[in-house]
C-alpha cells in the first residue's frame, strides 16, 4: 500500500506536470504505480486513516484532469489531406484550411484585416476560406486554441500564392518598419515562389547594403536586420531570381526610433503652494520627450496621490504632456512635498513642490535693514544728508491685495522712491529715503492687506547731531559773526569819515562866501 508521503510525492509530481509543457499531448499523461505489495486492493482502502483517504481522492482527481489533456491543433485542406509545413497555390486559386482539436479554436492570419475570411462558428473545427486568393494572402497561418490555458498549443502552415508577375509581397508604404535604434528589425519581404534563389537585400539605387549591416534572409518570414542603426535608415527593395531572371519588390522606407540620450524635461511653474483648509489643489506639470515611449507620475512624501490627467500634444518634433494633479478638498495632511516626474528609456527627471495646509489666513512682517544703520528694533538714528533704505519681508495666505507706505512727507507732490517684489505667497516692499533732512525725520509705515486679514509694521527714525557736526557748526557760526563784526565797523568808519569830509566841504564853502563878501 502507498504510504501518505508516497501519495503526496505523486501529488507533486502531477501538479509539476500540470505548470509545464508536459501537457502537449495525451501521452504525456501520467499514471499512478501502485506498490507492488498492495495486493489487499480495495479492501484495504477502508483502513487508511482519514487523511490517508483524503490525499487518494485527491490524487484521482488530478489523474481524471490529466487524463484530459489536449493535443496540438491538426490542420488540414478542404480535401481532407493534413497540411505540411507549406502549401502552394496559384493566383486566383481557393484557400481553404481547416484546423480542428480538442476545444475550440481560432485563425491567426498574417494580416489582420484577413481575419474576415475565418468561419463564424466557434468550435472545435474553424475553417480560413479565400475563394480566389492573391499574393496578399501569401504568409504564415496559425490555428491556436481559444482556452488560455491551452494558448501556447498551436500549429502553423506557410501558405505560397505564386504570381508570375509579383515574386515579392512588400512591406506596407504607409506603414513602413520601424525598429528601436540597437534592436532586430525584421522587413516582411515574403518570397511568392518557394522556387526563388538568390534572395538578398539591396539600396533602392543599386548599390549595396549599407556598411556594418548584418541581415539574414527567410523566404517564410523575410529580411532580418540585426543591431538595426541610424545609419541604415533609406530606401530599399528585395531582389530574388527566378527561372533565371532577377525580379525586385517594390520600394520601401525603413526607419528608426533612435535610442534617447537624455530624460525628459520636467517643468513646475511654482516650487511652493499654500492652501488653506478645505481649499481645492490644482498643479500642473508640462513635461516633454522626442517621442511617445516616456512616462509621467506623481508621488507624495508621505501619502498616495489621486490620479492625475493628462493632455498630450506636438510641439514641433517633440511631444509634450501636460499632467493635471488636482486634490479637491486639501487637509493638514495634505502638507509636504509633491514631485512630478518624467521617465524614458534614458533616465528620470523630476521636479518638487511643498503644499502647506493652514488653518486659517495669515500674514508676517519682518523688517530688512541693513547692518550699517544705528537702530533699536524699529527705531532707527541717522544724520542729517544720510541715504535710509527700509525693507520690509512679507509672508501672506490668502495673497495681498493691497500695500501702501504712510510717510511724513506722504502730503507733499511725491513719494519716496518705492519698489514691491511679488515671490508667489512671499513678498518685499522697499522704501528708499536719499539725503535726509529734518523735515522727513518721524514715523514710516507700511499697510498691507490681504482678502481676509491685514496688518502694518512702522519705523521711527530720528535724527543726530555728533560732535564733529558741533564744532563745525560752532566754527562756521564764529567765522560768520566775525566777518559780520568787521563788516559793521568798516561800515561804521567808512560813515563817519564822510560825515567828517561832509562838514569840512560846508566850513570851507561858508568860509568862501565870508572872502567873496569882504572883496566887494
Amino acid at each position: 500500500m502507498l504510504s501518505p508521503d508516497q501519495i503526496e510525492s505523486h501529488r507533486e509530481e502531477l501538479l509539476e506536470s500540470q505548470n509545464t509543457d508536459g501537457l502537449k499531448n495525451r501521452h504525456s499523461c501520467l499514471h499512478l504505480k501502485l506498490h507492488p505489495h498492495s495486493s489487499a486492493g480495495i479492501g484495504l482502502f477502508w483502513k487508511l486513516d482519514f487523511r490517508e483517504m483524503m490525499l487518494i481522492f485527491g490524487l484521482m482527481l488530478l489523474l481524471l484532469q490529466t487524463a484530459a489533456c489536449w493535443s496540438e491543433p491538426q490542420i488540414r485542406l478542404n480535401s481532407g489531406a493534413l497540411v505540411g509545413t507549406d502549401v502552394i497555390l496559384s493566383s486566383s486559386s481557393l484557400l481553404h484550411l481547416i484546423c480542428e482539436g480538442d476545444g475550440p479554436v481560432t485563425w491567426i492570419p498574417r494580416l489582420a484585416r484577413h481575419k474576415k475570411y475565418i468561419s463564424k462558428e466557434v468550435g472545435n473545427i474553424r475553417s480560413f476560406r479565400v475563394e480566389r486568393a492573391t499574393v496578399d494572402f501569401t504568409g504564415t497561418y496559425k490555428c491556436i486554441y481559444m482556452n488560455e490555458n491551452y494558448s501556447n498549443m498551436s500549429s502553423s502552415v506557410h501558405v505560397f500564392v505564386r504570381d508570375p508577375q509579383v515574386l515579392f509581397v512588400s512591406p506596407s508604404t504607409t506603414r513602413p518598419p520601424v525598429a528601436r535604434e540597437g534592436e532586430d528589425l525584421l522587413i516582411p519581404c515574403l518570397l511568392t515562389d518557394p522556387d526563388a534563389t538568390n534572395f538578398t537585400l539591396r539600396m533602392d539605387n543599386g548599390s549595396a547594403m549599407p556598411y556594418g549591416m548584418n541581415a539574414t534572409f527567410d523566404p517564410r518570414k523575410g529580411v532580418l536586420i540585426r543591431n538595426f542603426q541610424p545609419g541604415f535608415i533609406a530606401n530599399y527593395v528585395c531582389s530574388a531570381r527566378i527561372g533565371g531572371v532577377e525580379k525586385m519588390s517594390k520600394i520601401f522606407e525603413v526607419n528608426i526610433v533612435q535610442r534617447l540620450r537624455f530624460p525628459p524635461y520636467v517643468f513646475l511653474r511654482r516650487n511652493e503652494h499654500v492652501k488653506l483648509v478645505g481649499e481645492r489643489l490644482q498643479i500642473i506639470c508640462t513635461t516633454n520627450n522626442p517621442n511617445f515611449d516616456y512616462n509621467v507620475t506623481w508621488t507624495h512624501s508621505t501619502r498616495k496621490l489621486p490620479q492625475a490627467e493628462e493632455k498630450s500634444k506636438m510641439q514641433g518634433d517633440r511631444l509634450a504632456i501636460e499632467s493635471v494633479l488636482v486634490i479637491p478638498a486639501v487637509q493638514l495632511s495634505d502638507s509636504g512635498n509633491i514631485t512630478c516626474t518624467g521617465q524614458n528609456e534614458a533616465g528620470a527627471n523630476s521636479s518638487t513642490t511643498q503644499l502647506l495646509v493652514v488653518g486659517e489666513p495669515y500674514i508676517h512682517l519682518s523688517p530688512k535693514l541693513s547692518s550699517k544703520l544705528t537702530h533699536r528694533g524699529l527705531s532707527i538714528e541717522v544724520r542729517e544728508g544720510d541715504d535710509v533704505d527700509l525693507g520690509v519681508l512679507i509672508e501672506a495666505y490668502p495673497p495681498l491685495t493691497s500695500h501702501q507706505w504712510v510717510t511724513p512727507t506722504s502730503h507733499s507732490a511725491s513719494l519716496p522712491e518705492n519698489r514691491f517684489y511679488n515671490y508667489t505667497d512671499r513678498y518685499e516692499a522697499l522704501l528708499f529715503l536719499r539725503r535726509l533732512n529734518f523735515q522727513e525725520i518721524g514715523r514710516y509705515t507700511l499697510y498691507v492687506k490681504s482678502s481676509m486679514k491685514n496688518a502694518s509694521i512702522t519705523f521711527d527714525i530720528k535724527m543726530y547731531k555728533s560732535v564733529v557736526f558741533v564744532l563745525v557748526w560752532s566754527f562756521q557760526m564764529m567765522v560768520l559773526f566775525g566777518l559780520l563784526g568787521g563788516f559793521h565797523i568798516y561800515m561804521r568808519h567808512t560813515s563817519g569819515k564822510k560825515q567828517e569830509d561832509q562838514k569840512v566841504r560846508m566850513r570851507r564853502i561858508r568860509e568862501g562866501h565870508e572872502h567873496t563878501a569882504e572883496d566887494s
